[in-house]
């Protein structure tokens, strides 16, 4: 298939023109061309730029060393090829150094074709050329933007960490001018003792360089301002090669108003837990206040649920929700009438299952509140009992959360042990006895086993 090209013809010979065009289809190509005499009408033909100009060296009104000058006037880049009867070598490369592709003999054309081709693909290579350039200039310029206006410190150093570029955040930053920094090493910034992961400052081995370290990973770092005062900084190191040399690129950030905002938060939430807590506590204390006959209770029970948790391996936040828990674990109790609640003597069926109404209470009480709702297990699930007998809901086995079942010996062992109006208390080797019968029908046998080696001054076995 023939290749469409484009053809200025610069000759005032037709025969001679249609030898060039056998020449041309001969070679593969499909030419639509033109021809032209004189000058104005080859400036007219250059708009639009042909893909090729074939121009005799002599022409009665014109010649091929003036349409090569008027196109490197205008500065256009195209095969430009001159084809004559005589030329002498000296003009031919004085031609080619002023921008022609090639010069050929009339009574050479055979030559054309390969001539015509190595023009057309120069062409193309320089044409690739400056669009590369361009992309690499365009990229330059939208490096050098962004570098320029970054919020953050950006600094690059050659393999010797020797400071390159210093960009206007980095003067910001560090209250040094570029102008002073450009050649300065890094650790006029950043002492090498100083890279750290996280807040922990790593020594660096002797020959070992840091940047390389801690290259494609975010580091801590204490920079240093003009005013000599430390700082803490987040930095991020890339590394690159550019024309043979090493180049870091050190992308800072100062923290310094961050850690002050981290500090400020953890000391609003540190308030704020203690607040909740003492919140927990004071309806602890009113719960009390209300039941004289179990002042006491809720505190003793609280600390023997957390002894018997840690015993069981327990840590962490599960202590912190127990702790809540058992605080709170009879909070369900506000909704039962005083009358039954606070009556000396034996309740009747009909108040019995009135007062266990008091775990759907605690329920209805503390779901909706999120801090506490992890601490809700004990108030709702405490009289839930192993062999599925207990209440509100009848759960059985480990379908009981493990702290309410935790809780639950405590409750009773505490209620056993302590004086009633009605009653003594228990000596505590009746109690322990009365706990040991409930396992496996009350309580968790595993719990119990817990507790009676706690209780016994021994390691409880851990599952």
């Amino acid at each position: 298939m023939s290749i469409p090209l484009r053809v200025l013809l610069v000759e005032d010979r037709p025969e001679d023109s249609e030898l060039v065009l056998y020449e041309l289809r001969r070679a593969g190509y499909a030419p639509d061309w033109r021809r032209v005499e004189t000058e104005p009408d080859y400036l007219a033909q250059l708009e639009p730029p042909p893909d090729l100009i074939l121009a005799d060296y002599h022409l009665p009104q014109f010649d091929g060393v003036r349409a090569l000058e008027l196109l490197n006037a205008r500065g256009l880049d195209l095969p430009f090829i001159l084809v004559s009867g005589a030329i002498g070598e000296e003009r031919a490369v004085s031609a080619m150094q002023n921008g022609a592709a090639d010069y050929l003999l009339k009574d050479r054309l055979t030559r054309l074709g390969p001539a015509v081709a190595n023009a057309l693909e120069q062409k193309r290579l320089r044409d690739e050329k400056r669009r590369t350039d361009q992309a690499l200039r365009e990229s330059e310029a939208r490096l050098s933007g962004i570098v320029a206006s970054a919020m953050d410190a950006i600094i690059t150093v050659d393999g010797d960490q020797r400071i390159v570029l210093f960009n206007a955040a980095a003067e910001q930053v560090f209250g040094w001018r570029a102008a002073d920094m450009l050649g300065q090493p890094l650790e006029r910034l950043i002492a090498p003792e100083s890279w750290a992961d996280g807040d922990e400052r790593l020594p660096v081995a002797e020959g070992v360089d840091p940047l390389n370290r801690w290259v494609g990973v975010i580091v801590t770092v204490r920079g240093l301002r003009t005013s000599g005062d430390l700082f803490p900084a987040e930095a991020a190191i890339s590394y690159a090669e550019v024309k043979g040399q090493k180049l870091y690129t050190v992308v800072l950030r100062d923290i310094t108003e961050r850690r002050r905002a981290e500090a400020e938060l953890r000391r609003a939430h540190a308030e704020l837990a203690q607040a909740y807590e003492a919140t927990v506590e004071g309806w602890s204390r009113a719960l009390e206040l209300r039941d004289k006959e179990t002042e006491g209770h809720t505190l003793r029970v609280t600390e023997g649920t957390l002894r018997l948790a840690r015993a069981m391996a327990l840590n962490g936040d599960d202590l912190i929700h127990i702790r809540r828990g058992a605080l709170l674990h009879d909070i369900g109790k506000v909704g039962i009438p005083d009358g039954i609640l606070l009556k000396p003597g034996p309740l009747t069926d009909q108040e019995w299952a009135i007062m266990r109404l008091h775990p759907g209470y605690a329920y209805e009480m503390l779901a909706p509140i999120a801090y506490l709702r992890a601490a809700l297990p004990i108030p709702y699930c405490h009289h839930e009992r192993w062999d599925g007998a207990g209440y509100p809901r009848g759960l059985k086995g480990e379908d009981i959360p493990r702290s309410a079942r935790i809780f639950a010996i405590v409750d009773v062992w505490d209620a056993l042990t302590s004086d009633r109006p009605y009653r003594r208390a228990w000596p505590d080797e009746k109690a322990l006895s009365h706990i040991h019968s409930l396992a496996g029908s009350h309580f968790d046998p595993h719990v119990v086993e817990a507790f009676l080696k706690l209780m016994a001054g021994q390691p409880p076995s851990l599952p």
